[in-house]
């Protein structure tokens, strides 16, 4: 067995029949692979943040959850001296960490990852005095993120998050940025700024070759305008960015530490999650923690 003592944290509040149907996939994958397994149904978000100052104690961490879940535990997990390799299990509407680190969306095609048992050590960017796995966002983003229709999430998933990012951009205006990128200053309008550290936003995958979540280095993509020809860009995305064939309206650099003001304080949402504020000190790769991965997806 790979494992001798696992701790599975995931979220007692989820739909009891899809905890059981999760459950029943993936017991039998684990049970070839892991001795002996504490299970642990978190009935809030402080739980979860009691339960990740445990860790240390097993030799994996199992989480089920989504985006979202995985923000909370990795912000108390990167102040740890010692976690063991974590494998995620995605649980939530759009689970783009896990896109980013080639796991399998369904529980049960899950056998071969276990099996193979393949790790990355990971970048955990700070923000702030806060951690993120996959982006910080500022602009139009947000207003997306915050205007989402519960219904409609519950309804149509990660649709939901195409509707309303296009009705931000049809509704959005450019903002000013002062970037400062590895000492390098640039004055930026832009309806949108990302800092990336994974490739996936809502389910779409940026088609950037420099993303890596394990070189400590960041990928700013900056969104210039908001009008149909930007929606037209962002949502047409297949093609790798390349200097010739550049985007009109998207553009592109690396760093590894940035610092973002602006004239108006604005939220940033960092996977998701919006409770940090402008101005935003972004550092690649300062920590750093191990999941299980699969190349085979």
């Amino acid at each position: 067995m790979h494992y001798r003592h696992a701790i599975f944290l995931f979220n007692g509040n989820k739909n009891v029949q899809e905890k059981e149907t999760m459950l029943k996939q993936i017991m039998p994958i684990l049970a070839t692979q892991i001795k002996d397994i504490d299970f642990v149904q978190t009935e809030s978000e402080q739980e979860l943040k009691d339960r990740c100052q445990t860790v240390s104690q097993y030799d994996l961490l199992i989480l089920y959850g989504g985006d979202g879940t995985l923000h909370t535990a990795v912000n108390e997990l990167a102040e740890l001296n010692d976690v063991p390799p974590i494998l995620l299990l995605p649980g939530g509407t759009c689970n783009d960490f896990s896109r980013t680190i080639g796991l399998p969306q369904n529980p049960k095609k899950f056998g071969p990852v276990i099996n193979q048992n393949e790790t990355k050590e990971v970048d955990i960017t700070q923000i702030n005095n806060h951690y993120y796995t996959n982006f910080a966002g500022m602009g139009l983003i947000t207003d997306a993120s915050e205007g989402i229709d519960q219904e409609l999430k519950e309804s149509f998933g990660t649709l939901s998050y195409f509707i309303s990012a296009i009705q931000s951009f049809q509704a959005g205006d450019t903002k000013r940025f002062y970037v400062t990128a590895d000492g390098e200053d640039y004055e930026i309008d832009a309806a949108m700024l990302l800092v990336m550290n994974g490739s996936f936003i809502g389910t779409h995958r940026f088609p950037i070759e420099t993303i890596d979540i394990s070189d400590e280095r960041l990928d700013i993509v900056i969104v210039e305008e908001s009008n149909m020809n930007t929606i037209k860009e962002w949502l047409s995305l297949k093609n790798v960015f390349s200097r010739t064939k550049p985007l009109n309206q998207i553009r592109h650099f690396q760093a590894k530490d940035i610092v973002i003001r602006s004239d108006q304080t604005l939220e940033v949402d960092t996977d998701g999650e919006n409770y940090i504020k402008t101005p935003a000190h972004i550092t690649a790769g300062k920590k750093k923690l191990t999941f299980i991965t699969s190349s085979a997806v």
